[in-house]
């Protein structure tokens, strides 16, 4: 009969096991001190490395810190002085809290603590080996601590091994640095590598240390707010441009850089269309969200994090993204007017030849309102309306190009020229999407968006609730405010909620009108559709068509205005 193989590990080995969790290089040991400096108020942090942290790691800060009795205690396992209760465990509004980070440093290394604090005429001196205390002495010295971490993985060889070379080591040790620094601009750092003074940060502001730590201190970059309740989301992001290097990407959550798969995917999503090269992005976004809404406890380092309503902070942020490239995003007025010109001359359109680019504008800008008002779509015949279709949903790429932030100008074939209005457009797909569509799927939002109301407003809100909720908007009401839960799935780049709601409930509703639905489609359409004067980039122009022509009628709005109209060589 076989004996028993399951045994319980010793201690020293289940020691040295989740060490390794927290402890994976030198750069770990760093971000682990640094953090715990942070924690403890420092407002000066000098760094001493040798041979990319294998020798030694020091930290010197002026922090609060220790007791003689808290620095004995703090190389322990799971003693940390953050957590009081299970409730604080979802509330961590510091850097460190699990109790973790000198008990597995001092597994793992040869270990030296000198600390005091301002209760206390002495300090003491610890030197730890496998996590015991091998001599304590009191010595003189300010407030504060100094953590000195010595020949790391020296008695694990195997681990030691693994390691980089001293290049790569102290690459991730730099980038490790550069996270807290990006995070923590009000201290000042004095960062030594053998002896030798490598970076020397004062306070300053968050642009001013993105080109400190920037590889590419030349990139254009954009700043981005977003406020929704509880949320605030704000930092720099970079603009298109012919730079091959890799780009500074950064995700911070309360100040502490993360790395978080879905919400980088968005980032880069954002830029499909202005860029080739997504790597060269760079982006800087910090993310400031009630404590409550994080849960830090899923992973050793705390590197990765999960956030409640991920999924809408990523959209929030995408859509911002664009926002700002669509505004800051030139297309080369050439290249629109070298396909407006070579369209006009293989159409013999000399009257418009002669003309300056402003003129031309112009003119298409009056010729365009002109026929608009003249209804001239009116007279497009079912066919050719077919046809464009049938070009529109087979085209790869649509070329597409903006006037006066107003129309939209693509060329269907070498005979046509067709322009849209895109207010007009918009309303139209607005309007036959939620005239056939039943039971949308609706976007929760973490927090409801309160709306406040005059009490007309409120009762004829409340008479359309039913119609709302098939619509995919969700509201609850409390006296004359109403609060939005949720709106249509593939509505979430609405903006300006309130204001929309608002210029609806200018319509007075009557409740059980048979009419209501129908009004209330024709109000959403035209106060939540695309404005005059909001640019557009390609690819939302290019959705836009591809949209308009999938609607049964594409020629007319609701209320019979034309959308677009042909421009051929007969057109004149």
């Amino acid at each position: 009969m076989k004996e028993d193989i399951i045994q319980f590990l010793p201690d020293n080995i289940i020691h040295h096991i989740a060490a390794g969790e927290v402890i994976q290089r030198p750069s770990s040991v760093l971000r682990e001190l640094l953090e715990n400096a942070i924690d403890a108020n420092a407002t000066m942090i000098d760094i001493f490395i040798k041979d990319s942290g294998k020798t030694l790691i020091q930290l010197i800060d002026n922090g609060n810190g220790m007791s003689i009795n808290d620095a004995k205690m703090c190389i322990q396992r799971y003693t940390t002085s953050k957590i009081k209760k299970i409730d604080d465990i979802f509330k961590i509004n510091t850097k460190g809290f699990r109790g973790e980070a000198l008990a597995s440093i001092a597994q793992i290394s040869q270990l030296e603590i000198q600390t005091r604090n301002e209760n206390n005429s002495v300090g003491i001196q610890l030197l730890v080996e496998d996590g015991k205390i091998k001599e304590e002495i009191p010595i003189s010295m300010l407030k504060g601590t100094r953590v000195s971490v010595k020949n790391i993985f020296y008695k694990i060889p195997a681990r030691r091994q693994f390691l980089k070379s001293y290049r790569i080591e102290f690459q991730h040790i730099i980038h490790e640095f550069y996270k807290i620094v990006l995070a923590h601009r009000n201290i000042l750092y004095r960062f030594y590598h053998n002896n030798k003074i490598f970076f020397h940060f004062n306070k300053v502001s968050l642009i001013e240390r993105i080109k400190e730590i920037a590889k590419n201190k030349n990139k254009i970059l954009k700043s981005i707010l977003i406020k929704r309740n509880k949320i605030i989301i704000k930092g720099f992001i970079s603009v298109p441009d012919t730079y091959v290097q890799k780009g500074d990407q950064f995700i911070l959550v309360n100040k502490r850089c993360i790395t978080h798969p879905l919400l980088h995917k968005k980032i880069i999503h954002s830029y499909d269309g202005f860029l080739k090269d997504l790597k060269t992005i760079s982006y800087f976004i910090f993310i400031y969200i009630d404590t409550s809404l994080v849960n830090w406890n899923i992973h050793p380092s705390k590197k990765e994090v999960e956030l409640e309503g991920e999924e809408i902070i990523g959209s929030l942020i995408e859509q911002e993204i664009k926002n700002v490239l669509f505004c800051q995003y030139k297309v080369k007025r050439v290249k629109n007017l070298d396909t407006l010109n070579s369209f006009k001359k293989t159409n013999s359109f000399s009257c418009f030849y002669d003309f300056s680019d402003k003129e031309k504008i112009l003119q298409l800008e009056n010729l365009f309102r002109k026929k608009l008002n003249e209804s001239y779509s009116s007279i497009i015949n079912n066919h050719f309306i077919s046809e464009l279709s049938h070009y529109v949903f087979n085209e790869k790429k649509i070329e597409t190009f903006q006037i006066n932030k107003k129309y939209i100008i693509f060329i269907s074939n070498k005979d046509s020229m067709i322009l849209v209005d895109q207010h007009r457009a918009h309303q139209n797909v607005l309007f036959e999407f939620f005239l056939k569509t039943k039971n949308l799927i609706s976007q929760k939002f973490i927090f409801p968006i309160k709306i406040k109301l005059l009490k007309k407003e409120f009762f004829s809100l409340k008479n359309i609730q039913d119609d709302l909720i098939d619509f995919g908007f969700h509201l609850y009401f409390d006296h004359e405010l109403a609060y939005l839960y949720s709106i249509p799935e593939n509505m979430i780049h609405f903006n300006l909620l309130d204001e929309v709601f608002h210029n609806i409930l200018k319509s007075n509703f009557i409740r059980g009108e048979k009419n209501n639905k129908k009004k209330l489609i024709e109000s959403i359409s035209k106060y939540a559709s695309i404005k005059y004067g909001e640019e557009l980039h390609a690819n939302k122009m290019e959705c836009l068509i591809r949209d308009l022509f999938s609607c049964h009628n594409p020629n007319c709005t609701y209320s019979g205005s034309p959308i677009f109209f042909v421009i051929n060589k007969n057109f004149f």
